[in-house]
């Protein structure tokens, strides 16, 4: 069985980036935070940490980066609770409780600060212009959401009281008495340069339960019920973010049921029962936000891919000023030493 398992900490949303590292911290009994400019190496150590993790067996869980789907932002290991996390922009961490919790590994050391500083306004140009390029996408990510905002009214609207509580009610039917547990946020999607990306990794479960619901359609107003439940329960709970408004579900497990916006094989399919009439009152209403929406999201996957560009630029000033055996040194030191 594969035991790598693959999730977002965060993603680039209609406010700006947004994750649940702090969430990750708190669950982890002991955090190695990562420092260190673009480049230097951070995602590859935490890669060769959860390999080793992996060879011995364990389940390893690797928080992807919505700036670069390739690299990792965080590595966990839920059979020893650690978590080695990066803690630079635009998900700062510091330590909690500093030596007896969480460590700070510098990989800054192996620069050549001075090769740097010789390039400080070049580098500074770069840092500026991506910040800039990371705004301009999310306002059209802004707009994006604006659209569906939009055409969730109306799906709001035509949703009638009674319908909605029946099917609340029903949902709520399905919650199980299961494992008892904390609760853990993340995002099964993100925003990425590369376009909307999915881990399907965690859409498994022994009862799926996909929500049938339009483009548009709010999902949390559904799950929501079902999370306050849980936590009545002391359910053991894993809530999916949505990746364009990260303060929103998605999906929710509970316990060994899965609350679903996607359509996993073979889930049991929920559809809400609304005024047609009401919807096809609004049919070209609809129609135009979705092609707004697709269009300013594809703008704004075109813009991000813009701030990749110039963030490979800027790691190859980083890259240049690397020791790279002093790095090897403290990867070695690093993994001997994981716990």
């Amino acid at each position: 069985m594969d035991k790598a398992k693959h999730v977002y900490s965060g993603s680039n949303t209609a406010e700006g980036f947004f994750g649940y590292f702090e969430d990750l911290q708190r669950m982890a009994k002991r955090t190695l935070i990562i420092k260190g400019g673009p480049g230097v190496g951070k995602s590859t150590l935490m890669k060769k940490a959860g390999v080793h993790y992996e060879e011995k067996g364990m389940e390893v869980h690797y928080y992807h980066c919505s700036g670069d789907p390739d690299s990792v932002d965080a590595v966990y290991v839920p059979a020893k609770g650690y978590l080695m996390v990066d803690g630079t922009a635009p998900h700062r961490l510091d330590p909690v409780c500093p030596g007896a919790m969480d460590g700070i590994l510098n990989l800054g050391v192996c620069l050549n600060e001075g090769m740097l500083a010789e390039q400080k306004e070049e580098i500074a140009a770069l840092f500026s212009g991506i910040s800039h390029t990371f705004a301009r996408a999310y306002r059209y990510l802004k707009a994006a959401e604006a659209m569906r905002q939009d055409c969730a009214a109306v799906y709001r609207k035509a949703f009638l009281p009674p319908r909605r509580r029946n099917m609340e009610n029903h949902l709520l039917s399905l919650v199980p008495d299961g494992e008892k547990g904390g609760e853990q946020h993340a995002f099964l999607q993100a925003i990425t340069w590369k376009g909307v990306v999915q881990c399907a990794d965690w859409l498994e479960a022994r009862q799926m339960v996909s929500l049938m619901l339009p483009f548009g359609m709010d999902a949390d107003e559904l799950l929501q019920p079902i999370l306050h439940l849980a936590r009545q329960k002391e359910l053991k709970r894993l809530c999916w973010h949505d990746p364009l408004d990260g303060k929103k579900l998605s999906h929710l497990q509970v316990g060994d049921t899965l609350f679903t916006t996607a359509s996993p094989q073979g889930a049991v399919e929920i559809l809400p029962e609304m005024e047609q009439d009401e919807i096809k009152q609004e049919a070209s209403r609809l129609s135009f936000n979705r092609a707004v929406y697709d269009l300013c999201l594809h703008q704004a996957v075109d813009v991000l891919s813009q701030a990749k560009e110039a963030h490979d630029r800027l790691e190859r000033y980083y890259i240049d000023a690397m020791d790279f055996g002093r790095l090897q040194a403290i990867t070695k030191e690093v993994l001997e030493e994981l716990p």
